[in-house]
């Protein structure tokens, strides 16, 4: 039986196109990262923990994040551990939960993030072609978590639980009835829901 591949140079449709440059640009970015000792996970998850709330900062958050079963998440964290990166801290209230803490070195490593060649890059395109590829990107990305049930992730203040005033006062997580610090209200959240409908962790 012959099976007829498609030669890479003969006209494709245009969404086929862009398929393959989105793959194209996710591969270089991934590329990036195998740098400073590190691996692509490995930096996911040091951002993750310095970008993340207080309570989604749990080895079962990070497993979240990552799309990857806890055993597999807590591996990449006793390696972070393991070179001084992240440290495990117990919570005042439960002894028994341990949160996630990026340490002075980590946040040191996260200056020389190797995607912050891919954020210049960014930055460099014309502004209205970066604002229509901000929209495009976000559409595109709450329909991939949609078809492939991933889970999304965003901030408080973006989020359907979240309540209260931005500008001043009182801030709560409606889900959890607590109180919001203000530190964590700019934060990525494992139970954000959008309010808008809008992809949290690409919008």
């Amino acid at each position: 039986m012959t099976i007829n591949i498609q030669n890479i140079d003969e006209p494709t449709e245009k969404h086929e196109d862009l398929t393959r440059l989105l793959d194209r640009v996710g591969r270089m970015a991934r590329g990036l990262q195998y740098s400073h000792g590190l691996n692509p996970a490995q930096w996911d998850s040091l951002r993750f923990v310095a970008r993340a709330n207080q309570p989604s900062r749990t080895p079962g958050g990070l497993a979240a994040f990552l799309g990857t079963t806890k055993g597999t998440a807590s591996q990449t964290l006793k390696a972070l551990e393991k070179k001084g990166y992240v440290r495990r801290v117990a919570n005042k209230s439960d002894k028994r939960v341990r949160h996630l803490a990026i340490t002075e070195e980590g946040a040191a490593l996260l200056n020389e993030d190797p995607l912050n060649c891919l954020d210049i890059a960014v930055q460099g395109l014309d502004p209205r072609l970066s604002e229509s590829l901000s929209s495009a990107l976000t559409q595109l990305c709450g329909e991939m978590q949609s078809r492939c049930g991933s889970n999304d992730f965003g901030v408080c203040t973006r989020c359907d639980h979240f309540e209260g005033e931005t500008s001043g006062g009182s801030m709560r997580c409606g889900l959890k009835n607590m109180d919001l610090a203000c530190a964590d209200a700019g934060k990525l959240c494992v139970s954000f829901k959008p309010a808008d409908g809008i992809c949290g962790s690409c919008g």
